[in-house]
């Protein structure tokens, strides 16, 4: 068993990295080397961007199916945010939460960062009007035309904004700068537009895309953005400039946060999160290890939403929880949702599923599958109501 005083002190990322529970499960059983070869190497980022792109195509899909009336009961179907693209959407609410917490007309870039080299390894911009998707590019890391692409002001490129800026807030209102010029050049039409950028380190990014529950994954995008109010150095990841609704939100603590947007996102209903197959067949080729622990991850089942809201949190101001690695999330006594409780295997759930539960269901109720409303992602849905 690997400890967090194998990582080296270097890793600027290092405090963070017990955060994410599922990743830090298999740092602990494999190692550091064998993490970042397998989990942050060229590979990984290059899986990153192949299902970035995928998700990004499956909104832009779907939300023009729901907009032209083409998809029939949208509010049975699941797709994905087009900002940021690691959160899945009920369809029909996708708009209206777009609209909500980025405004009528705004220009949004999801920017991910490699945590050894401290390097931007790509990015998914997208431009959204009235919350709907109508112009979008994606950036990998061969395209040297852009990510070395200088700040016309300081000099620094873009993929080592990371390096040369002190901490995420700086890093991300230097690389607005950048961006804005491209879409002036692009799109000079939306010259006027809000521009807000997502900068989010690739473990950060993994984990969230590992977790198979939306209440849970939510708990990690607060942890992620409320850090440096936990005790961390800086955010995990964070929006800048600040996103309103979502500041607002995380201000309010970890139960608000994740009931607000569960709410906006979901209907606040629970969902096992979908994983493409195309992305499951990359991480798991050439890394079993990596499969068998999603897996397992999966067949562990997802809490119910109100053990998530109930759940207690290590106190990462004490000294105390590093020395001792005292990381684990303590959750309320009871069985998690599975899938054999379902009805489901394990590779089912990764179609995506959404049930009828929410946070309010009654303590002892235990799911099954007349509980499913639908499975599947965009226009691939199979409907069980």
């Amino acid at each position: 068993m690997y400890t967090y005083g194998d990582i080296p002190d270097t890793i600027r990322t290092k405090p963070f990295w017990p955060l994410g529970q599922n990743l830090w499960a298999l740092y602990k059983k494999y190692g550091f080397d064998y993490y970042v070869k397998n989990i942050l190497g060229r590979g990984s980022t290059q899986v990153a961007h192949d299902m970035l792109k995928e998700r990004l195509d499956t909104a832009i899909d779907v939300a023009k199916a729901v907009w032209s009336g083409e998809m029939k009961e949208p509010d049975k179907v699941l797709s994905y945010m087009l900002f940021p693209p690691v959160v899945t959407t009920r369809a029909d609410l996708a708009q209206g939460a777009i609209k909500l917490m980025f405004g009528e007309s705004t220009d949004m870039s999801f920017v991910l960062l490699e945590d050894i080299s401290n390097e931007i390894v790509g990015f998914l911009n997208g431009h959204c009007e009235n919350g709907i998707p109508v112009d979008w590019w994606i950036v990998g890391n061969e395209a040297e035309d852009v990510l070395d692409r200088r700040h016309r002001k300081y000099g620094h490129k873009v993929r080592e904004m990371p390096q040369k800026t002190k901490n995420l807030v700086k890093c991300g209102e230097r690389i607005i700068d950048i961006l804005k010029d491209i879409r002036n050049e692009r799109a000079p039409q939306w010259a006027d537009s809000t521009y807000i950028i997502n900068l989010i380190w690739m473990t950060a990014d993994l984990n969230l895309i590992s977790e198979p529950g939306n209440y849970e994954q939510l708990s990690n995008f607060w942890v992620g953005l409320a850090a440096k109010y936990l005790g961390l150095p800086e955010p995990y990841f964070t929006f800048v400039p600040s996103a309103g609704l979502t500041h607002t939100f995380m201000l309010a603590g970890m139960r608000k946060f994740i009931s607000g947007l569960v709410g906006l996102f979901s209907a606040s209903r629970a969902m096992w999160m979908a994983v493409e197959e195309r992305t499951r067949r990359d991480l798991g080729d050439d890394n079993p290890e990596l499969r068998d622990a999603i897996n397992q991850r999966r067949a562990a089942g997802i809490p119910y939403p109100w053990q998530c809201l109930e759940k207690i949190l290590p106190n990462y101001k004490k000294k105390e929880t590093y020395e001792k690695e005292l990381f684990e999330w303590q959750y309320p006594p009871g069985d998690w949702i599975t899938p054999e409780d379902l009805g489901l295997t394990v590779e089912d759930t990764y179609r995506g599923v959404y049930l009828d539960i929410d946070h309010d269901c009654p303590k002892d109720k235990k799911a099954t599958r007349d509980n499913i409303i639908s499975m599947g992602i965009g226009k691939e849905t199979e409907f069980l109501k």
